[in-house]
């Protein structure tokens, strides 16, 4: 066998954990065997969605490709000649990743019927940074074998953060993080001790977002339970247990849109997201928020969707998608004879109530909420 050679100049590569969450608890609940068999699933399932996402790579000369998982623990391990686009791309593809792997483990048929009363799952650690490879001869061709260096051990502790996790608990490094400028998806800060690599790290939660690239296999039987069980929730709101599934579901109807081939099932689809995005008053997930004012948009209702936009980016000031769609908003709005401010609001705020919360309003507040609209429509008419 040839001799390792170590590159002479580190290079940029992906790395991500992920790991089950309180494995141990499961082991003395579940039983030797049947905790075995359920390491196992998790094992496959790991890389058999890992493999759709992050395929071999032919060129074994610049790239590597590592998809695998020991124990309770998986891994992806990607390098490849790359510029920023390139490595955006390779975290935005790895969260989708993670999330589809969330969500088939919580809708695995062994998940929900077990005894234990916490469904299996999992947290994750992505991070981007430089490496060394090893490179060997391989039949009269150099072929990269393995990648070491810090990075991987701070991916590792990056992981170890997602215990700290409230939403989603796929946590990314700030090299990672820095990457998703522009890109659907929004972040919680996480203020985290990583032993060894930094006392006081900021790490970033993925909080929400739309993963229209999810790689759903219609002929998987397990896509289709994740599925068929997402579109339950999507109809019945109050069910849902979990901050990241609403993103999830929003992200599945998405693919399945952008799939259907007639209009009305693209309209079921799109009705899905809606009805889900109008649940609740209370409703304070930011891509959920995003449907409403996208759909105040479509409908040319550009007042009410500049207030859903504001509410975001008080909260989310770097999200660019709500960003762009202000700029739109308020050109369309400079462009018409626009009433005074208050009273724009005073209508769409009552409209909005008619419309989507009737049964908050006692008789005299819908009394009095029609008559606005009314008054408004008069005015405008004249």
């Amino acid at each position: 066998m040839s001799e390792l050679k170590i590159s002479d100049q580190p290079v940029e590569a992906l790395l991500v954990f992920a790991d089950v969450i309180d494995s141990s608890k499961f082991s003395s609940i579940l039983g030797f065997k049947k905790y075995a068999e359920r390491l196992i699933q998790f094992q496959q399932l790991f890389k058999t969605l890992g493999q759709r996402y992050f395929p071999d790579i032919q060129d074994e000369t610049t790239c590597f490709n590592r998809v695998d998982s020991r124990g309770d623990e998986g891994i992806i391990f990607h390098l490849e000649p790359s510029d920023l686009n390139k490595r955006a791309h390779w975290v935005f593809t790895a969260i989708e990743f993670l999330l589809h792997l969330k969500g088939r483990l919580y809708f695995e048929e062994d998940n929900a019927t077990t005894a234990f009363p916490i469904r299996m799952g999992v947290g994750a650690g992505i991070h981007v940074g430089k490496v060394a490879f090893a490179s060997r001869i391989k039949d009269y061709r150099s072929k990269i074998t393995q990648i070491e260096g810090f990075s991987i051990n701070k991916a590792k502790r990056v992981e170890s953060s997602s215990r700290d996790g409230m939403y989603s608990k796929i946590i990314l490094s700030n090299e990672a993080a820095r990457l998703m400028e522009g890109q659907p998806v929004l972040f919680h800060h996480i203020s985290s001790s990583m032993k060894g690599i930094e006392e006081k790290a900021i790490l970033y939660e993925v909080r929400a977002g739309l993963f229209s690239g999810l790689r759903i296999d219609p002929k998987d039987n397990g896509d289709k339970i994740m599925i068929s069980n997402l579109e339950k929730l999507a109809t019945a709101p109050e069910k849902i247990d979990d901050y990241w599934l609403k993103s999830l579901i929003v992200s599945v109807l998405d693919v399945q849109l952008h799939d259907a081939f007639a209009g009305e099932h693209r309209k079921e689809y799109r009705d899905k997201q809606l009805r889900l995005a109008w649940h609740s008053t209370c409703e304070e997930d930011p891509i959920l928020l995003y449907l409403r004012a996208s759909n105040y948009g479509i409908q040319s209702e550009y007042t009410q969707q500049l207030r859903y936009l504001k509410n975001i980016l008080d909260k989310y000031p770097d999200f660019t998608f709500a960003q762009k769609q202000m700029v739109k908003a308020c050109w369309h709005i400079a462009s018409a004879d626009a009433e005074r401010a208050e009273k724009v609001y005073a209508h769409d705020v009552a409209k909005e109530f008619l419309e989507r919360f009737p049964q908050l309003l006692n008789t005299t507040e819908k009394e009095n909420f029609e008559r606005i609209v009314k008054e408004m429509a008069l005015s405008i008419d004249r």
